[in-house]
């Protein structure tokens, strides 16, 4: 497990649980692909920084050296070695478009000397307590402003139009406010920003002090997700469209026996690899053919009650046996799934007049959000632990192929 955390990891492991193990926990050392826009993101950054860290001083960098040190940047990778995420976009619409958007930038803030810069590509370091977890934060730019607020400034090179609301910008920002409070608990007001260069919005957000508290538990929780994970040795791969990009991708177990029915060569023998694919086949097959079976049953199920009701019959004689239809009203308590503010209320009725044997213990509900994720007593997790078996769980989980993606054949 990495000794120290950041924001990147813990979203890798909300993205891809198999994908943080190969990196965090394993440490797989293999040849790091460069997608195109990870490129930009990067050059963008280090060009602003440079900006920034000049005006400071008084010094106002030209913009034609700004175009020329961003090209140059460019210039010193291979670009046959730049993965590309789609079709239509070239290396060379990179360039453009990441120029633009800091030639914008530049009309718009130079000399680059508003307020007091504090800091450009800070590395802070952060220790959440209970227990205590490190975690390393790298803030794009920390300023304090003329109003005498300090600013934690991060910039975006991405397409998307984030809202301060969205649990991206709450996780990164405020792990960045945490950083800043704990290193410098001189700081009072302090704004977080994401200045999205491609579309030419600065999104502003300040986090109240519960905020701050619900957010330290929410990755107190994941971090300790992520050893649990560890513990059980359970990494499931989670499938999306940028897995053509992941480095991982030939160690993937959700993605190695296609890759290995692709290299097979030719052969008399039925391979281990062939075997599982036939088998996978039979097994989409019949449960291709269940699910049908399912939603004809559903389907006549209906017919019969209609049927029953208009013509008043309890019973329905078939050519191999007869079906029992029986409808009648019955009273039931509400569920949580029905009205959650009902059964709140029932739930507090209960307990009032203690009916306490009436309760079902959720024990999944116990083991996920108490124990697992260690929000109780020390003392209280270690009595539970005696009433805690560990046994291995298998979860088949089809997926069929839609008819354009079907293999021929």
């Amino acid at each position: 497990m990495p000794s120290t955390y950041s924001y990147s990891a813990l979203r890798t492991f909300r993205g891809c649980p198999r994908k943080f193990k190969f990196q965090y926990v394993d440490k797989v050392d293999i040849p790091k692909k460069v997608t195109a826009d990870t490129y930009l993101g990067n050059v963008v950054h280090r060009v602003l920084a440079k900006l920034y860290r000049l005006g400071s001083d008084g010094i106002v960098y030209p913009l034609d050296d700004m175009t020329a040190l961003y090209r140059g940047y460019w210039e010193k990778v291979e670009r046959e070695f730049i993965s590309l995420t789609d079709d239509y976009h070239t290396v060379d619409d990179y360039i453009r478009i990441g120029q633009q958007m800091l030639v914008k930038h530049y009309e718009q803030y130079q000399p680059f000397n508003q307020g007091t810069l504090l800091g450009t590509e800070l590395h802070l370091r952060l220790a959440l307590p209970d227990p205590p977890f490190k975690f390393t934060a790298i803030i794009d730019k920390l300023w304090k402003r003329d109003d005498g607020v300090i600013e934690i400034c991060d910039y975006k090179t991405g397409q998307r139009l984030v809202r301060p609301q969205d649990e991206d910008f709450l996780y990164q920002m405020g792990l960045y406010q945490l950083a800043v409070q704990e290193n410098y608990p001189q700081f009072e007001t302090i704004e977080l920003a994401q200045n999205l260069l491609r579309l030419d919005e600065v999104v502003r957000y300040r986090m109240r002090p519960d905020e701050l508290d619900r957010l330290t538990e929410e990755i107190r929780a994941a971090v300790v997700e992520t050893i649990q994970a560890e513990r059980l040795d359970d990494f499931p791969p989670k499938e999306g469209y940028l897995c053509p990009y992941c480095d991982y991708f030939d160690f993937c177990p959700a993605k190695r026996h296609r890759l290995m029915l692709e290299q097979q060569e030719d052969s008399e023998e039925l391979s281990p690899q062939q075997q599982a694919y036939d088998l996978a086949t039979r097994f989409l097959e019949t449960y291709r053919r269940s699910r049908e079976a399912k939603a004809e049953l559903e389907a006549l199920r209906t017919e019969l009650i209609r049927l029953s009701k208009d013509q008043g019959l309890t019973i329905l004689q078939g050519k191999s046996g007869q079906v029992t239809v029986r409808t009648a009203r019955r009273e039931k308590f509400v569920t949580k799934s029905e009205d959650a503010g009902l059964f709140a209320d029932l739930s507090h009725l209960a307990r009032e007049w203690q009916l306490d044997e009436y309760f079902d213990l959720n024990t999944r509900a116990l083991m996920k959000e108490l124990y697992q994720k260690k929000r109780l007593l020390p003392d209280q997790h270690q009595k539970l632990k005696a009433n805690v078996n560990e046994k291995e769980e298998s979860r088949v989980t089809p997926k069929l192929n839609s008819e354009k993606d079907a293999p021929d054949g």
